[in-house]
């Protein structure tokens, strides 16, 4: 946990610990990369405005958070700054003033779907993240290791925009690529539509959000 504020580091220190949780937390936000280093931690939470910095530009420019879920906590509850935060590649996001039951469960959710330990079913689309396998209809689908990646990021967010740029970041683990260098990613989003059945025309699963990014569909899409 980053937060420069001391009564919420206790009040998570307080949430976390009874739930099972070993917290480490820290105000300065320089400390992150050498927290990450030596602890490891399964989850991060982040403050979204942090002494001298920004949070979503620090999650952004620490390679170690490429693979970790990140969590947002925040007196800013504006759709606008949360859809920021979450195109950004963020895990979830909690305004404050929040209640114990609702940060326990959040985190709860956010390391569930870290650790795959429930297959993403969409239609006729499975995939079992334990096993890294792609099935479609009952039959399994070949996937390069780029292509599994991309559409496993698109699947823990379904329904969600995701930017060029987090794409890049969650799926090559390239930090300090651009935001604005699709090319990449439309390469492998049309090889994944021709092995995923989908037409050009009308894609059912990866559905292309234009001059932003792609999304996978939600179950309200099928």
């Amino acid at each position: 946990m980053v937060d420069d504020d001391p009564q919420t580091l206790r009040h998570v220190r307080e949430t976390l610990v009874p739930a099972g949780y070993l917290p480490v937390a820290t105000g300065d936000p320089h400390e992150l990369t050498d927290l990450l280093r030596t602890h490891k931690p399964q989850l991060v939470l982040l403050d979204l405005l942090l002494h001298g910095t920004d949070g979503i530009e620090l999650m952004q420019g620490v390679p170690e958070l490429t693979d970790i879920p990140v969590i947002f906590i925040s007196a800013y509850g504006r759709d606008e700054t949360i859809a920021k935060a979450l195109d950004a590649g963020a895990a979830d996001y909690i305004v404050k003033p929040f209640s114990p039951t609702e940060l326990a469960a959040r985190v709860r959710a956010a390391l569930r779907r870290r650790a795959g330990a429930e297959p993403f079913r969409l239609g006729d689309l499975t995939i079992r993240y334990d096993q890294r396998r792609v099935i479609l209809a009952g039959r399994p689908v070949e996937l390069t290791h780029t292509e599994y990646e991309v559409l496993r990021v698109l699947s823990v967010q379904a329904g969600r925009v995701l930017t060029y740029g987090s794409m890049l970041r969650g799926a090559w683990r390239r930090p300090d690529r651009k935001v604005d260098d699709p090319k990449l990613v439309h390469a492998v989003a049309k090889r994944l539509r021709r092995k995923l059945g989908d037409g050009p025309a009308r894609p059912a699963y990866i559905l292309n959000e234009c001059g932003v990014g792609y999304r996978l569909a939600g179950p309200n899409d099928l």
